[in-house]
């Protein structure tokens, strides 16, 4: 419980430290900040890159994941041929098409 405790407080006194380094380099003039909002906006520019690459690859892994799906669908679909392959009798797969 103790460690718990000690752990929170330096969370909080690591950000008010970081708080208090981002409002002295802003002040020194080290960092811009346009917007005035205490995140400099070389930051800005990272999140919002690297948050246009998140959603793209949310999107990709969904395609995939799409994919997937149809995949076992499709496997839950043949699995029943598979007792009576067993068994020795013929395929009752796609109807070859006639010329």
């Amino acid at each position: 419980m103790n460690i718990t405790i000690l752990i929170l407080i330096g969370l909080v006194v690591l950000l008010i430290v970081i708080n208090i380094a981002a409002i002295w380099l802003t002040k020194k003039g080290l960092t811009k900040d346009e917007n005035n909002n205490m995140i400099p906006d070389i930051l800005e520019e990272k999140f919002a890159k690297m948050q246009a690459d998140v959603s793209r690859r949310v999107g990709r892994v969904g395609e995939e994941l799409k994919d997937v799906t149809k995949a076992i669908k499709e496997v839950g679909n043949q699995i029943g041929d598979v007792p009576s392959a067993m068994k020795g009798q013929n395929r009752s797969g796609k109807k070859a098409k006639r010329k």
